[in-house]
């Protein structure tokens, strides 16, 4: 069945140039990329670019979500607040891909202005500033472990 047809012909040029004006005649939003990227990969974990972009009831419910889980902390109950901020980080996650990959749009399902000219860079900032919280991390760890803190 797959011989009868030319799969090089059935995946070629399936971005077409109607697609691309498809693309850019999509609404363009007045919130900025590069701003809603920042807030996601720094202050992610409260939620900030999604009250940014017009998100409220979820930016509140992960703002909440990171509240308790550092009280919950701060309360000696490790489990469930450990459990807690590892949901809100893995959501955090979840949007900077969002965002990346420009599926993430604001309230008015507009894109994002800059998207097509600063993803990219954004992307490769985001990778290494991500490595860099693991390595800190794994040297926070091991520091702790040896010096038996």
């Amino acid at each position: 069945m797959a011989r009868d047809y030319d799969l090089d012909e059935l995946y070629a040029n399936t971005y077409t140039e109607e697609d691309r004006r498809a693309f850019e005649n999509q609404p363009t939003s007045e919130k900025k990329f590069l701003v809603a990227w920042a807030l996601a990969l720094f202050l992610g974990p409260i939620g900030a670019q999604r009250y940014y972009l017009g998100f409220l009831p979820t930016a509140m419910l992960k703002t909440l979500m990171c509240c308790g889980g550092a009280v919950l902390l701060v309360l000696e109950a490790v489990t469930p607040g450990l459990a807690l901020l590892g949901v809100v980080g893995a959501w955090t996650i979840i949007d900077l891909f969002l965002l990346l990959s420009g599926t993430m749009r604001d309230r008015k399902d507009h894109r994002l202005a800059g998207y097509a000219k600063y993803g990219g860079i954004c992307a490769a900032l985001t990778v290494l500033v991500l490595v860099g919280f693991v390595v800190v991390a794994m040297v926070v760890g091991t520091s702790a472990a040896v010096s038996g803190n």
